[in-house]
């Protein structure tokens, strides 16, 4: 790190998976005056801050961790968070980061300092630190999204959003409210349903859920991936081709696979839930896949409990005691968990951040964000994001598209150096974004339904377009054309 009162090379923004890979990247690249700040008090970003009954990855484990850093001891296909998180904190000490990472760090605003061509990061507390280079690695879901339902201060009972959830509450023999039904809540249902009292989901809209189809490591399987060479490696290749070959597919605007995952899907429920009557709500009438694709083994098998109730008719407001619905209802509960999911395009304006001259990103996205190949934004030299606009994934692994990122702006930061300044041409920008706006007309992520994914106006700022394939060929190529690089005047003095 550089010394109190010096100017770092690199800033590292979020100690999660995406800036702990940076960090590991740039001391491989011989880049040690750098730091990592984190807000939270702890390690691991998203693996952090979710602590909700049932958390877990959608994505297998061992695809779901550094390629550089496999991991023979996950217990299980599909880890739980506590064991994300531990997996995270054990990187940090093994690539010797802990030195590096600053924590209760709330970045709030970064400006660029034209007379130094230098960034200038501004904390909540008071602190400011100056960069050569800023990496954004703070990811989406860390921003909770409360529902506009009228009447949600009345409430007289406990509440709570799931990404907040208070650790060492306890829930056994409470009335919950869960409004939602998407990917935390069918997370959270099965594992709360065993010890309430009654849990009430509040469903707007059914989701395609598929099997998990989750299961334990056994010792044997444990000890092969620890001893047998290459065997890691061949087992994540496998998981990775699998998703690609057999999910992505699925986003395509024409997919014959998808008819199939569809009639699997509706075979999956049926079984699960006894009472027919609830198999038509929980059928979506959308394409599968326009929303994401969840996936469960006991989520539909919670609705066959008699203190298990699904609502689908509409909210009206929240009042004191409970959950009114359009019909006249209310719904006493002692506990309302909101599992309404994240501010995805928020996220990437939480932090004012003002370039040269005093561009502001804020006003630049103020249309729709948009980025070269997920990281590099016009006006804005040596700053990168890591998991910014359109780099979102629902076919493989974000861990895997953070891994591409990092590589890429290395590259970046390694043609830059200390004595010049590396924007995207705004040409090269402009183009890239028309293409990939026109590729996801072409998928089934536009084919109408109301989702996060789609804006107003029809355009997608948040998801990838094509295969995890194509996105490690692309990120592979730096193209010094694509660049405006300009040397700092010797003048000026860093």
């Amino acid at each position: 790190m550089a010394a109190p009162g010096g100017v770092l090379d690199v800033l590292v923004v979020g100690a999660g998976f995406a800036g702990i890979c940076a960090g590991k990247r740039l001391l491989d690249a011989g880049i040690d005056e750098f730091l990592i700040v984190e807000k939270s008090a702890g390690i691991g970003g998203t693996w952090w801050e979710n602590t909700y009954p049932g958390a877990a990855c959608d994505v297998p484990s061992h695809l779901y961790c550094f390629s550089f850093a496999p991991n023979p001891e996950w217990s299980r296909k599909y880890s739980p968070r506590p064991e994300i998180q531990a997996y995270l904190a054990r990187c940090v000490d093994r690539f010797g980061l802990r030195k590096y990472l600053a924590h209760d760090r709330d970045l709030r605003r970064l400006e660029f300092l034209d007379e130094r061509g230098l960034w200038r990061a501004h904390f909540a507390d008071g602190q400011v630190i100056d960069a050569r280079h800023v990496i954004l690695g703070s990811g989406g879901l860390h921003e909770p999204k409360l529902p506009e339902i009228p009447g949600i201060e009345s409430f007289s009972g406990r509440w709570m959003h799931s990404a907040q959830w208070q650790k060492g509450f306890n829930l056994n023999g409470l009335r919950v409210a869960i409004v939602g039904s998407a990917a935390s809540a069918i997370q959270i249902l099965p594992a709360i349903a065993p010890r309430v009292a009654s849990a009430t989901l509040f469903q707007r809209t059914p989701n395609y859920i598929l099997p998990r189809e989750d299961r334990a490591y056994s010792a044997r399987e444990k000890w092969l991936f620890r001893h047998v060479p290459g065997l890691l490696r061949l087992y994540r290749s496998f998981i990775f081709l699998r998703m690609d070959l057999l999910l992505y597919p699925i986003t395509r605007e024409v997919s014959g696979l998808r008819g199939r995952a569809r009639r699997m899907m509706l075979r999956f429920m049926r079984t699960q839930v006894r009472d027919p009557s609830l198999h038509a709500k929980l059928t979506p009438d959308y394409e599968m896949g326009c929303k994401r694709i969840l996936i469960s083994d006991d989520f539909f098998a919670s609705f066959n409990r008699s203190n298990v109730e699904l609502v689908t008719t509409a909210i009206s407001g929240i009042e004191e005691s409970g959950v009114r619905t359009r019909d006249g209802r209310l719904h006493e509960v002692d506990l309302i968990v909101y599992a309404t999911g994240f501010d995805l395009e928020g996220h990437m304006r939480d932090i004012d951040v003002r370039g040269p001259g005093g561009l502001s990103l804020a006003e630049q996205w103020s249309d729709i964000p948009a980025a070269y190949n997920g990281c590099c934004v016009p006006g804005m030299p040596n700053l990168y994001l890591v998991t910014g606009p359109n780099t979102g994934v629902g076919t493989t692994s974000i861990v895997f598209m953070i891994e591409q990122e990092v590589r890429y702006i290395l590259k970046c930061i390694r043609r830059a150096g200390r004595r010049h300044l590396l924007s995207v041409q705004p040409e090269t920008f402009s183009r890239y974004n028309a293409l990939l706006q026109q590729a996801l007309q072409h998928t089934v992520w536009a084919s109408g339904c109301h989702s996060w994914y789609r804006r107003e106006d029809g355009r997608i700022s948040t998801l990838y377009p094509w295969s995890a394939r194509r996105f490690w060929a692309q990120l592979r190529r730096f193209r010094r054309s694509d660049f405006e690089v300009k040397q700092l005047p010797d003048h000026i003095k860093q």
